[in-house]
């Protein structure tokens, strides 16, 4: 009866539950529109959970190929096992923090119910903490997806130990979720709301990838450096030294692997830290949401004043292109999806100091990246357009306006890579020709495609734009893949490059082929 009771309308479990019902109705978002029902789906659809099945049992299959070579478990880890297993979990937790951050930006400024919430009856505190949980059960989910696979095989190979992955991943998504809402928090104090919403989020997107940055710029660096980076920072790993395998460092690799008393010190730490972070942030979270409703209501109401200092320009293309920049930059949550692309771009600039032997396959690379961060803006400014209707029925001819949108997408692509041709241009000016001309072949392809498919559609689905429009998406990659393939093999100067550059074209063909009339 006292469970029923704590799962009853009000109570903190009633609204755990709906936390986690929420996660799972905003994986794949609202991509379309039944047509039986005229309403719009939320949730994984079908095709999404099938998918998401093959992909774990494959994983199982994965971990049962590598993990039945592994020597039998003595009740020891081996500090070079150990120290490995550790280094892992730090990629892993810097994805979790990634993943804290913008789950908490997102459930403090961008779901709109924490006003209701606090409200209702239900005591702040208690809101608070279910909300953080909600954050937890977030981070969590892809962790377990990739790691809880290891735990079953290993538990059918008769290796319970690595059991000790459940009560770690868990413990590693409550501090850093945690850590996500602290970190926000003091933004909004330090800088307020409206700054943290965009900072929030590009510093998720940094610390997501910035394990692949050190380690792509340490594998793409100098033998000379490696050696030296490897004779500095091998002492600190000796048995007593500061990192050596008895440091309390360790202990959340120990409890990966399952050492009692490992696992209850990792667990009990993780708990006081989340209770820490609810004690002491409580009445500052109640602040914060009254004063992110505060700043949206001042939008609203100041929105017409603001109107009556705005001079328009003349000119179709700097008007189009000045909109569009702006209307991105409003948007916190796209510039961190889009700034994470142009972080994977960063070990191929490092890649071309290095010497040419290389050039060639970075500037495919280079290729293929900036024209699939150009499809990413075009899909913004094109397909996410959010007044349409407005636009088609505007004095000025639509085709022109568009074309002003294709250059708002591909002009801040073409600066950011406009370094890289230059600096490869001092040492081969033939092979930067090539680069510039195939780039922007590629993103004139990736233009014309969405140009052609079309779909109307709303920024909230960016993550999911590829469902929503499936054809243009596959389209899309192979002509950037074939773009790449144009780059490396005109580059070295092989008539081999006439190959994918018919790919392309086809794509492109194809593509016409299908525009609605």
């Amino acid at each position: 009866m006292n469970l029923l009771k704590s799962f009853s309308p009000g109570s903190s479990w009633w609204l755990l539950v709906h936390e986690c019902r929420m996660f799972f109705y905003d994986m794949q978002g609202t991509s379309r529109i039944s047509k039986k029902k005229n309403k719009l789906p939320r949730g994984v659809s079908l095709s999404g959970k099938i998918v998401f099945g093959l992909l774990f049992f494959m994983m199982h299959g994965i971990y049962w190929t590598v993990m039945r070579k592994f020597p039998p478990y003595t009740g020891t880890v081996p500090p070079n096992t150990l120290m490995f297993a550790g280094v892992g979990m730090v990629g892993v937790f810097s994805l979790m923090l990634s993943g804290a951050l913008n789950r908490t930006v997102v459930a403090l400024f961008e779901r709109g119910d924490l006003d209701l919430l606090l409200s209702s009856p239900i005591a702040s505190m208690s809101i608070f903490k279910v909300r953080l949980a909600g954050i937890c059960v977030g981070v969590v989910f892809m962790a377990w997806l990739l790691l809880s696979p290891i735990a079953h095989v290993g538990l059918f190979l008769g290796q319970p130990h690595w059991l000790g992955i459940y009560p770690t991943i868990v413990s590693c998504a409550v501090i850093a979720s945690s850590i996500g809402m602290l970190c926000t928090l003091g933004l909004v104090k330090l800088i307020g709301v409206r700054k943290t919403r965009i900072v929030a989020q590009i510093l998720g997107a940094l610390v997501g990838a910035s394990i692949f940055i050190v380690s792509q710029t340490f594998s793409q660096s100098t033998p000379a450096f490696k050696t030296q980076i490897m004779q500095t920072i091998t002492p600190w790993f000796q048995s007593g030294a500061s990192l050596g395998p008895e440091s309390y460092v360790w202990i959340p690799a120990k409890a990966l692997f399952g050492a009692p008393l490992e696992v209850l010190i990792f667990s009990a730490f993780a708990a006081m830290f989340f209770w820490l972070t609810a004690r002491t942030t409580h009445q500052f979270f109640v602040r914060g949401v009254q004063q992110s409703g505060a700043v949206a209501r001042a939008t609203v109401l100041t929105s017409a004043e603001s109107l009556k200092g705005l001079r328009f320009r003349s000119g179709l293309l700097p008007n189009v292109l000045r909109k569009e920049w702006r209307l991105i930059l409003r948007d916190p949550h796209l510039i961190s999806q889009v700034l994470l692309q142009l972080l994977y771009m960063l070990p191929l600039f490092f890649v071309i100091l290095k010497g040419k032997s290389l050039l060639y396959g970075v500037t495919a690379g280079l290729t293929f990246l900036a024209a699939s961060i150009t499809g990413s803006l075009i899909w913004i400014i094109i397909s996410a357009e959010d007044a349409p209707d407005l636009l088609a029925s505007s004095p000025i001819a639509l085709k022109r306006i568009r074309n002003a949108k294709l250059l708002a997408a591909s002009i801040p692509v073409l600066v950011l890579v406009l370094p890289a041709v230059i600096y490869i241009a001092c040492t081969d000016i033939k092979l930067a020709l090539t680069l510039l001309l195939s780039l922007s072949c590629a993103m004139l392809c990736v233009g014309l495609i969405h140009l052609w498919l079309d779909k109307p559609s709303q920024r909230s689905q960016f993550k999911a734009r590829a469902q929503g429009n499936l054809g243009a998406n596959i389209l899309e990659n192979f002509s950037n893949l074939a773009w790449a393939g144009v780059t490396y093999l005109a580059g070295v100067g092989s008539w081999w490059a006439t190959i994918p550059l018919g790919f392309a074209l086809l794509m492109l063909g194809i593509a016409r082929l299908f525009k609605p009339a």
